[in-house]
């Protein structure tokens, strides 16, 4: 199944944490974790004894993330409003990690920005009304780890899979890129963005979000497995 959004239906850090702290009245725990974004290690040592825990392991996890966030969202000052000075290139990434820190540098950021790089279709099927748009994507995300929300403001990961296709050359007004995504779930979709340049004001020059069409469950665009039924 496959399903088109118009938008509203980093590097590798290695960090080390210590924590210590009073598990009981007479052991004193002290965890480590470090974290590569791509592995965790944790070890907790009680009276001398090393020991490990699922706990621990997610209390340390949650530890590691929360401060590779909070160091992130110190450089990070949102994606804004389309201006003609941003390459194509630039778009997917800047609209996906503002909405991973979606909430920097105000609640709902980065959606807010999602809005100002919809097309007109998007306004058109909102009504211009803003403040439904950020609350469809909220209740989309929440339901559905899949969808394109879900796994960009609670996903694992997300990484572009090719450089950006600009039709017709450089002078090309629609331009599309390919994504992978990684849902909280451990699913995996892809996704084509397609983005098309203002050709008049308001914001001449500047890129915007056409749509962004889903793969189906193994990551493919088109049907693979057509059924007995299928007719060309």
């Amino acid at each position: 199944m496959h399903s088109v959004y118009f938008l509203g239906v980093l590097s590798l850090v290695s960090t080390s944490v210590i924590v210590n702290g009073f598990l009981g009245p007479t052991f004193l725990s002290s965890k480590v974790a470090v974290s590569s974004r791509n592995t965790i290690e944790v070890r907790v040592y009680r009276s001398g004894k090393e020991e490990n825990g699922d706990e621990d392991l997610f209390l340390a996890i949650q530890d590691t993330r929360q401060e590779e966030n909070d160091s992130d969202c110190k450089m990070f000052q949102g994606a804004g409003k389309p201006r003609p000075e941003l390459k194509p290139e630039e778009i997917v990434p800047l609209l996906m990690t503002a909405l991973q820190k979606n909430d920097f540098p105000e609640e709902d950021a980065g959606l807010m920005s999602m809005w100002e790089f919809a097309s007109d279709t998007t306004r058109f099927i909102f009504k211009n009304n803003i403040t439904e748009f950020i609350e469809s994507c909220h209740e989309t995300a929440d339901e559905f780890p899949t969808s394109f929300y879900g796994a960009a403001m609670n996903g694992q990961s997300w990484n572009l899979e090719s450089e950006l296709n600009r039709v017709g050359g450089n002078d090309g007004w629609i331009a599309t890129h390919v994504m992978k995504t990684i849902s909280s779930d451990g699913r995996l979709r892809r996704w084509q963005w397609e983005l098309r340049k203002k050709r008049r004001p308001p914001c001449l020059g500047g890129w915007f979000v056409e749509l962004i069409g889903s793969s189906d469950r193994n990551g493919d665009f088109e049907a693979s497995d057509r059924g007995d039924g299928w007719s060309d």
